[in-house]
């Protein structure tokens, strides 16, 4: 599925295409006779091509270090956590360090997803166009960044409430901190999920 800035800049680009690159005049098949030369692009067409391609290949850079990352984690979450600790501060270190690591992790999935969302180049002197949507008009990238901000914001919150709540079911009992280790670790592990699904348009090819 393309998001509207693919959708966007492959409109600008077939039309770019359209105005600069087609054959004038082109004859049917079997039809005699010259046909007329190809109009040669402008400098500003040009670089509007460069700036598409590099736009593409970005993305595709980006989806890719995306689905690493993603796989990489489930690979951590699929061999367990902390299954040779034995004592309780052992269990204690081993979540704080598969915590640490699954953050990072989150961190660098949320800064492709922002980057996703930069916009594609536009033909230069072209005007911005917007067709009527049901839902009504698409946000810009801007907004669309500054949504994703205040997601990450409401779950950050989440995230911390409920994982006290998990370290107070042991009533200031040694397990507290494991438990909310475990309870960060897996809510983290979550929330990338919820990602993939919310932004998969993005994030995938």
């Amino acid at each position: 599925m393309k998001t509207k800035h693919e959708r966007s800049w492959a409109l600008a680009f077939c039309g770019m295409l359209i105005v600069a690159g087609l054959t004038v005049g082109q004859k049917s098949p079997g039809q005699q006779g010259p046909t007329a030369p190809k109009k040669a692009l402008t400098p500003e067409q040009k670089i509007f091509q460069q700036q598409g391609r590099e736009y593409m290949n970005n993305r595709q850079s980006l989806q890719a270090q995306a689905k690493q990352i993603f796989d990489a984690e489930r690979a951590r979450e699929n061999a367990g956590d902390c299954r040779n600790a034995q004592t309780t501060i052992d269990i204690n270190i081993c979540f704080g360090k598969q915590g640490a690591i699954t953050e990072q992790t989150l961190k660098s999935y949320e800064g492709i997803i922002q980057r996703l969302m930069a916009p594609a180049p536009r033909m230069p002197g072209g005007a911005r166009t917007e067709m009527p949507r049901p839902g009504g008009p698409a946000l810009t990238p801007k907004e669309l960044s500054d949504e994703f901000e205040r997601v990450e914001k409401a779950w950050q919150e989440y995230r911390e409430t409920a994982c006290t709540a998990a370290f107070h079911q042991f009533s200031g009992g040694t397990g507290g901190p494991s438990f909310e280790g475990q309870c960060e670790l897996k809510l983290t592990r979550d929330h990338m999920r919820e990602l993939d699904m919310i932004y998969g348009g993005a994030v995938h090819r």
